[in-house]
């Protein structure tokens, strides 16, 4: 056999063709889907302090006493039982105006995505909740 007959005979030969395209494709589809899947989770920890801050907030309308550390504890032991830590918790209320004072809790979280063989990729998140504060 000649070598234009075995070089016809492989350019005819399809056997090996999917299996080398999949294979050249196949880590960017993995690492598009582990992407997506830790930008999902991301979001879903931004959504869980902002319903902790938003809980925290109903807490401080209910006791206008509460404390810095306090609304800090009461989001804490609820980010806690969602699996969330190092989220600050932090509370400015202004001065009173038409009979009440509004009060700006603002939580900042940073959510670090981590990909094997990567750097790690931080996603910090912050989000405030204002709530009115009626007089006792």
């Amino acid at each position: 056999m000649s070598a234009r007959q075995t070089a016809r005979g492989l350019h005819r030969d399809r056997s090996g063709g999917a299996a080398l395209e999949f294979a050249l494709i196949a880590p960017i589809l993995v690492m598009l889907l582990f992407g997506i899947f830790a930008f999902g989770w991301s979001l879903n920890a931004e959504s869980s302090v902002r319903y902790t801050l938003e809980a925290s907030s109903r807490a401080l309308q209910m006791n206008n006493s509460l404390t810095q550390s306090d609304i800090q504890a009461i989001a804490t032991q609820k980010l806690l039982t969602l699996g969330l830590k190092d989220v600050a918790v932090t509370i400015v209320i202004d001065a009173a105006s038409g009979g009440f004072r509004m009060a700006h809790l603002t939580a900042n979280y940073a959510y670090v995505i981590a990909f094997p063989y990567f750097d790690q990729y931080p996603i910090n998140y912050s989000t405030t909740v204002t709530v009115p504060l009626v007089a006792n």
